[in-house]
C-alpha cells in the first residue's frame, strides 16, 4: 500500500477476470498467464472491480523472456449498481488509453522493470490489450508472460462517483464478437479511437503568458500543487470528503504531468548545449502543452479562486 503525506492511501484493489483471450478467465486468477504457442495477438484481457473505483494506476510485470512489445491500458465505466460482468463490461464507457512499452533488456540488467500505467480514472472495469512479444531467441515459439498485475487505487462510494464525472473519451467494446469458450468472450481489437488533442481554444480558460508565473510551466504546476494540497487538508479538517477527495485526484494527475515537464526541461537545456534551437524550442512548447494540458484535466478554474488563478496567469469564464 501507498500512502499520501496527506494520510489518504491508496490500496491494492481486488479484481475478477472476465475476458482472457481465447483461454477461460479461470487461467488468470493469480495474476499470472502464460500465453500458447498458438495464440493470437493483439490479446485482450478484460477485469473487473470489486466496487467503482479511482484506478490510479495499474503495474505489470512481465516476463524477462516472454516480454510483450507492448500493453494498451483502458478504464471503463458502467452504470452504477450493475453486476460486473462481460456483458456489462462491453457497454461501458472507457477512457483514451495508455500505453506501455516494452524494449529489449539489456544484459547488464539482472531483470525487467515493472512498467506503471497511470490511468488515473473512475471505474470498475480494465480492459487490457497485449501486443504481440518482442522477438527473443529464448522464446521460439512467440510467448507472452505476465508474472503479476497489480491495480492500485481506492474504492469511491456511489455518491462521490456521481460527483466526480470524469472526462473520457468513450471507447466502447461493443463491436460484434467472436464466441470463444463459455463466459470467455472478448472485445474485438478494432477500437474507433478519437485523435488525442493536448490544446484547446473556446473553453472559458486561457494562460497569459505576459507574467513571470505563467511564463514557466513547471513553476506553475508545482505552486497550483501546493494550493491544492493546502486546500484538501483544510478539507479534511473540515469533513469535506469529497472536496478533499477531488483535490487529490488533481494532485495526483500533476504529479504525473510535472515529471513531464521536468523530463522535457531537461531535453530543453541539453538541446541549447548543443545549439540546437529548433529542437529546444519545440521542448519548450512542448512543455506548455504539458501545463495546459494538465489545468484543464484537472479544472484547475474551478478548483481556484479568481485571485489564484490570476496569480499564475490564468483567465476563466468559470472562476468564482
Amino acid at each position: 500500500m501507498t500512502e499520501s503525506r496527506t494520510g489518504i492511501a491508496l490500496r491494492e484493489l481486488y479484481w475478477n477476470t472476465l475476458v482472457l483471450g481465447s483461454h477461460y478467465p479461470e487461467e488468470f486468477k493469480s495474476g499470472r498467464f502464460r500465453s500458447a504457442p498458438n495464440d493470437q495477438f493483439p490479446m485482450d484481457i478484460v477485469i473487473g472491480l470489486d466496487k467503482v473505483a479511482n484506478v490510479y494506476k495499474v503495474v505489470i510485470d512481465a516476463d524477462d523472456s516472454f516480454t510483450p512489445s507492448r500493453v494498451t491500458i483502458r478504464v471503463g465505466k458502467g452504470e452504477l449498481d450493475t453486476l460486473v460482468n462481460y456483458k456489462n463490461a462491453r457497454i461501458a464507457k472507457y477512457q483514451k488509453p495508455v500505453s506501455l512499452e516494452f524494449h529489449r533488456r539489456e544484459r547488464s540488467a539482472s531483470r525487467l522493470e515493472s512498467k506503471h500505467a497511470f490511468t488515473d480514472a473512475i471505474g470498475q472495469y480494465i480492459w487490457i490489450t497485449i501486443d504481440k512479444p518482442i522477438p527473443l531467441s529464448q522464446n521460439p515459439h512467440g510467448q507472452v508472460e505476465i508474472r503479476k498485475l497489480t491495480v492500485l487505487g481506492y474504492p469511491l462510494s456511489d455518491e462521490m462517483v456521481r460527483q466526480m464525472e470524469p472526462e473520457i473519451e468513450e471507447i466502447h467494446a461493443d463491436e460484434p464478437v467472436k464466441q470463444v469458450p463459455e463466459h470467455n468472450s472478448r472485445p474485438s481489437s478494432k477500437r474507433n479511437v478519437k485523435v488525442e488533442r493536448h490544446s484547446y481554444e473556446g473553453d472559458g480558460m486561457s494562460m497569459k503568458e505576459e507574467t513571470n508565473l505563467s511564463g514557466d510551466p513547471l513553476t506553475s504546476v508545482r505552486t497550483i500543487r501546493r494550493v491544492l494540497e493546502q486546500k484538501m487538508e483544510k478539507a479534511n479538517f473540515d469533513g469535506k470528503t469529497i472536496q478533499a477527495t477531488v483535490c487529490l485526484r488533481a494532485i495526483q494527475r500533476i504529479d504525473e504531468y510535472e515529471a513531464r515537464i521536468e523530463d522535457l526541461a531537461t531535453r530543453r537545456s541539453k538541446a541549447l548545449e548543443v545549439g540546437d534551437l529548433n529542437m529546444a524550442e519545440r521542448h519548450r512548447l512542448a512543455m506548455i502543452d504539458c501545463r495546459d494540458t494538465v489545468f484543464r484535466a484537472v479544472h484547475v478554474d474551478l478548483l481556484l479562486d479568481r485571485d489564484e488563478l490570476r496569480a499564475i496567469g490564468v483567465q476563466s469564464e468559470w472562476a468564482d
